[in-house]
């Protein structure tokens, strides 16, 4: 479900509907929300009691390296196709170098500089950064679809049902009735 939502967000463009994208946000988040609770059941039902405090910290541990790799492997192949095309765009070429090199770091500094350059070249440039933009957005996306699809795969490949369940140790001291 949440591949599918990353699928189809890697489709949004400038003319996408408000409406198409928030159907698109509530199943990625209904996909995020049906995964986070058997994850972390995952995790805490196959420890013991005891061993509860390692299981949150190995819970904690994994979302937040999952959290800043998404942040990084996503980013970058954003940042690549983003800043790959506006070094490649023709419409950038009248602009002085140190100008298109700080408008592909940065889409605030690409819109900065829109709002100095004349209507025409304007117009021009703020199509290609938008279009750069939102072509590093569905890289990104098509990229999370990706592994979210191939982790839902090894899951459901790797992950058994349902942990075993050993029995219960019996107390080293009988009960007696009082």
């Amino acid at each position: 479900m949440f591949a599918a939502g990353l699928a189809w967000a890697s489709t949004a463009d400038a003319a996408t509907p408000y409406r198409e994208i928030a159907m698109q946000m509530l199943l990625l988040g209904g996909g995020l929300g049906l995964t986070t609770a058997p994850a972390t059941e995952a995790i805490m039902g196959s420890l013991s009691a005891d061993k509860a405090g390692v299981g949150s910290a190995v819970n904690d541990t994994t979302r937040e390296l999952g959290g800043t790799l998404g942040v990084a492997i996503v980013g970058s192949v954003f940042a690549s196709v983003y800043s790959g095309q506006l070094g490649a765009s023709t419409a950038l070429t009248t602009l002085p170098a140190d100008v298109r090199a700080a408008m592909q770091h940065s889409i605030a500094a690409a819109y900065n500089v829109i709002g100095r350059l004349p209507g025409d070249q304007a117009a021009a440039v703020r199509g290609m950064v938008d279009r750069a933009f939102l072509d590093g957005l569905q890289a990104g996306s098509l990229v999370c679809a990706g592994i979210a699809l191939a982790a839902a795969v090894v899951v459901a490949a790797f992950l058994p049902a349902r942990a075993p369940h050993t029995t219960a140790p019996t107390p080293a001291v009988a009960l007696t009735q009082a």
